[in-house]
């Protein structure tokens, strides 16, 4: 597995790359980095050319002091390597990123699977945004360390944790939600969304879609991913009825089992 960075306007974006065949490029969403898609990886470079990276603000890319858009970070990553015909993966706000990159280049993508997906244009209900809000005041106020454990343990975000039960599942999750580096580290205002907004768009996607919904994720998310089917004539909608918002770190194997049989069936 090689790393390295790529140049973008106003900082770089950290990138790993391994296995080769045709490019399967892994988006994760807030609160993450990279290495939340490790159970991902290490199957599919088995069979395809596996792309992951920290988007802008997260991991090991820069932090953003300006605004950005994360559509340009992809576009000069799937440029500097030559990348075409890619299969996107998003979790969570990284499928926002997928959408929004396979609506303005839709001829670079063979395909897009949306893991909990949030989409641009699909409003957040007003006590999601007030959480979030919260963990900024709480970095302000009180310092990153303390904001962090102060998530942890808030109930709001419990439907991003799995189960004690899976006690290696959660003890993953944790690790990546608390890594300081992951965590409210720039003004989402800062983050430039692609408009008209994508919700309202859906409809102009001809690419072949997979959704993933876990039975266990907010009501919001569910509803977000539902409605995506509706709206993407060329989709395909499965549940993952006993996980929350991270079903690939919590089944990882029946996740990469549907990820894999998506990729197959497709011409």
């Amino acid at each position: 597995m090689s790393e390295q960075y790529v140049k973008v306007s106003g900082g770089r974006i950290f990138y790993t790359v391994a296995g080769v065949g045709d490019p399967v490029m892994m988006i994760h969403g807030n609160f993450n980095d990279h290495s939340i898609w490790d159970e991902q990886a290490s199957v599919l470079s088995s069979h395809y050319q596996c792309i992951r990276y920290d988007l802008r603000g997260y991991g090991q890319s820069s932090t953003p002091t300006a605004s950005f858009s994360n559509v340009k970070d992809l576009k000069a990553l799937v440029d500097i390597l030559g990348l075409s015909n890619v299969t996107l993966i998003g979790s969570s706000s990284g499928g926002s990123v997928a959408v929004d990159f396979s609506l303005a280049y839709p001829e670079l993508v063979k395909a897009l699977i949306l893991v909990a997906p949030s989409i641009h244009g699909n409003s957040y209900p007003p006590s999601l945004m007030w959480q979030g809000i919260k963990n900024f005041i709480h970095v302000r106020l009180r310092g990153r360390e303390q904001a962090i454990a102060q998530f942890l343990a808030n109930p709001f975000w419990q439907y991003c944790f799995p189960a004690y039960a899976k006690k290696e599942a959660r003890q993953r999750v944790v690790q990546n939600m608390s890594n300081s580096r992951n965590f409210c580290r720039f003004s989402p205002k800062l983050s430039l969304a692609a408009k008209p907004y994508a919700f309202g768009r859906l409809h102009e996607l001809p690419i072949a879609t997979l959704i993933i919904v876990p039975g266990q994720d907010h009501p919001y998310n569910i509803r977000t991913a539902n409605a995506a089917h509706a709206k993407i004539a060329n989709s395909t909608i499965i549940t993952m009825p006993g996980c929350g918002h991270f079903p690939f770190v919590e089944e990882p194997e029946e996740f990469n089992h549907h990820v894999l049989d998506f990729l197959s069936s497709l011409v």
